[in-house]
C-alpha cells in the first residue's frame, strides 16, 4: 500500500489562521511572486498599495511648511494714548515743543543773571520774570512728556553770558518777549490740540505781560 508524500506542493497543507498570515507575510519579502513550491496561492496585492503609500511618506514630509503658524498680527495702538489732547496725535507738534522748551529755559537763565545787574527793584522784577520762564518750561515739558512719554529738560545746556549794557539787555528782552507772544499765538491758530491750544494762549498772555515789565524797568533807568 503507497503512501502519500506530505511535501507534494500539489496538496496545500492546512496552517492556522495565525501562522498562515505570518508566514504569507514573511514569504511575500523574500519571494514576492507566486512559485510552484509555495505551499498556498498568494493572494494578488492591491494594485493602489504602492501609490497609496507614497503620498502618505510625501505628505509626512510636507507637514511640517502646511501647518505653520500665521504670523502675528499687529499690535492695536496704546488706547490709553490714542486721545485728542496731548495724546499720540499730537507727536507732531514734538519739535515745535521741544524749541518752546529751550527758549523758556534759555529766557530763565538769561533773567537769573540778569537780575543780579539791576538797579532798585528791577532785581526783584527780573528774579519773578525769570521764575515765570521756569514755569513755562515746566509745564511745556509737562505737554511733551504726555504725549511722548518722554522728558524733555535740557538744563545741563551752559548759560549764554550776557554781554553789553544793562539798558541793553533789556531792550533786547524787551524784543524777544514780543516775538515770543506771537509765535506762541500763531502755535495756538495752527495746532488742532485744544490743549495746547489753551496752554499757548496762555503762555502768550504772559509773555505780553513780561514786556510791559520790561518797558517798566527801561522807563526807571
Amino acid at each position: 500500500m503507497e503512501q502519500a508524500h506530505p511535501t507534494c506542493p500539489e496538496e496545500t497543507p492546512i496552517l492556522p489562521p495565525c501562522d498562515r498570515e505570518v508566514f504569507e507575510r514573511v514569504w511575500r519579502r523574500v519571494m514576492p511572486e507566486d512559485r510552484p513550491d509555495c505551499p498556498f496561492t498568494l493572494a494578488e496585492a492591491p494594485p493602489s498599495a504602492p501609490a497609496a503609500e507614497a503620498p502618505a511618506t510625501a505628505l509626512a514630509v510636507r507637514a511640517p511648511e502646511a501647518v505653520l503658524p500665521a504670523a502675528p498680527a499687529p499690535e492695536p495702538p496704546d488706547p490709553e494714548n490714542d486721545v485728542p489732547c496731548l495724546g499720540a496725535s499730537s507727536a507732531v507738534y514734538g519739535a515745535l515743543l521741544q524749541a518752546f522748551i529751550d527758549r523758556e529755559i534759555a529766557s530763565w537763565k538769561r533773567y537769573a543773571l540778569l537780575a543780579r545787574r539791576a538797579p532798585g527793584n528791577g532785581g526783584r522784577v527780573l528774579a519773578t520774570m525769570a521764575a515765570d520762564e521756569r514755569r513755562h518750561a515746566k509745564r511745556l515739558s509737562t505737554a511733551y512728556f504726555l504725549i511722548s512719554g518722554v522728558r524733555y529738560w535740557p538744563a545741563d545746556r551752559a548759560n549764554q553770558p550776557l554781554t553789553g549794557t544793562y539798558p541793553a539787555a533789556l531792550r533786547s528782552c524787551f524784543c524777544a518777549e514780543q516775538k515770543a507772544e506771537a509765535a506762541y499765538r500763531a502755535a495756538a491758530n495752527e495746532t488742532a490740540d485744544e490743549a495746547l491750544r489753551e496752554l499757548y494762549q496762555e503762555l502768550a498772555g504772559d509773555e505780553n505781560a513780561h514786556t510791559w515789565l520790561l518797558r517798566g524797568l527801561a522807563e526807571q533807568l
